[in-house]
């Protein structure tokens, strides 16, 4: 997902309000940035709310998300959308409004408590909380998903929208009559390549955008890339120097400048191979002191012979 990408429809504040009115809307909010949601949501002893359940749910009822009826305009400014990235109101498809409200409330728990805890693409790996009530990952999840992903997303879902505070538009997420058939995705949710990589990228951005500034600055080349083809290659990359047992930051980016310089297949070369089978450290040199070392005396070679 690059930063320039808009997946949603930005909708005049005043043009969303009176939707409110229509049935079916729920909202989704974190006690963990609002402790008084947790009182909220006990006071509809009618529903079950929690999203996080069994024993994460008791253990964790002080800042699990909640699930509720919207109940005004003003109580979602007031209560809900009080803090940028958290809180988003969801409209359930229009088939299900005449549906008793306990009913509607179990069908929006149950869609989400499919989406929180999900398997990633391989069992190696372990499973993932992944928080659907902030928007950003809402986004990356639906970007990087293909067409029939997308349909598992939307669920019983009408529409997603997103205000924060003070702002003059609503971000909306409208999707197509949902496609009720027998190509229910089996529970546990298990992510594809792309969902989980893309999720990976977006938690690391931070780091990534310091690793890019990092690449950019020492190397030209890598001024031209696309945000799509740095974020591609810093994910492939990070994840070799990790599996390499380069954790630290000024190993992985030194990693990082080798793959530039020396092509993605370094580590193939004879000299790499022999730094990477030897021990973590020779008196004071980390491997990683060795094999930059050993590359800029590959470099300056490279030099003589042109």
């Amino acid at each position: 997902m690059t930063d320039t990408e808009q997946w949603w429809e930005d909708v005049p504040l005043e043009n969303w309000q009176p939707t409110l009115e229509e049935p079916g809307w729920f909202v989704v909010a974190e006690a963990a940035i609002h402790p008084e949601i947790r009182d909220l949501a006990e006071q509809m002893p009618e529903f079950e709310t929690r999203l996080y359940w069994d024993d994460m749910g008791d253990i964790h009822a002080s800042i699990s998300p909640y699930i509720m009826p919207l109940q005004s305009w003003a109580w979602f400014e007031e209560q809900i959308a009080i803090q940028p990235h958290w809180g988003i109101a969801l409209q359930l498809d229009a088939r299900f409004h005449q549906l008793p409200i306990t009913r509607q409330t179990e069908l929006v728990l149950r869609y989400f408590r499919a989406w929180t805890l999900v398997e990633p693409p391989t069992q190696e790996q372990e499973q993932l909380l992944l928080r659907l009530s902030d928007w950003d990952v809402l986004g990356v999840l639906w970007q990087s998903s293909d067409a029939v992903y997308q349909q598992h997303i939307q669920g019983p879902l009408q529409q997603v929208a997103y205000w924060e505070p003070e702002q003059p538009e609503v971000k909306v997420l409208r999707f197509q009559p949902p496609v009720l058939d027998k190509t229910t995705l089996p529970l546990p949710i298990r992510l594809t390549d792309a969902q989980y990589q893309a999720l990976n990228i977006w938690g690391s951005r931070q780091i990534y955008r310091q690793y890019q500034d990092h690449l950019q600055a020492h190397h030209s080349e890598t001024q031209s890339w696309e945000q799509a083809q740095f974020d591609q290659y810093l994910y492939q990359h990070i994840t070799q120097a990790n599996q390499l047992g380069f954790q630290q930051p000024n190993d992985v980016v030194r990693y990082l400048s080798l793959t530039v310089v020396f092509g993605e297949q370094f580590t193939t070369q004879p000299w790499a191979e022999q730094i990477l089978k030897s021990p973590d450290y020779q008196g004071t040199q980390s491997r990683m002191d060795r094999l930059f070392e050993r590359g800029l005396d590959e470099l300056d070679k490279e030099s003589e012979k042109s």
